[in-house]
């Protein structure tokens, strides 16, 4: 893979999981601490990212580094995805239950 397929593919998944937030490229640059510019120069290939940035941004996305580069065909994208969705579900049914269990012993 050539350097800039690499760059297409991390800003087509930086894109996504940003779109999948609901964050506009300017809420994502304000939330980060970043330039507006320079998040939209990510998306369009102008600009890289430092090991820094891309860890940053895993945190932000709360996804493994390597989500960034995997592509959608990979088994590796799907399996972050179905991973980040089955932990959002238990996050939720474990809060309902929680305060299900609060409202008990008021």
């Amino acid at each position: 893979m050539e350097g800039i397929e690499v760059r297409k593919l991390f800003a087509e998944n930086l894109k996504t999981f940003r779109k999948q937030k609901g964050l506009s490229q300017l809420k994502l640059a304000n939330e980060m601490q970043m330039a507006f510019t320079f998040i939209n120069d990510i998306e369009n290939c102008k600009k890289w990212v430092s090991p820094e940035t891309i860890a940053r941004l895993a945190t932000f996305f709360d996804v493994p580094p390597a989500a960034f580069f995997a592509s959608k065909k990979d088994a590796s994208f799907a399996s972050v995805r179905k991973i980040d969705f089955f932990a959002k579900t238990i996050s939720e049914e474990v809060s309902k239950t929680i305060l299900k269990a609060a409202e008990r012993f008021k």
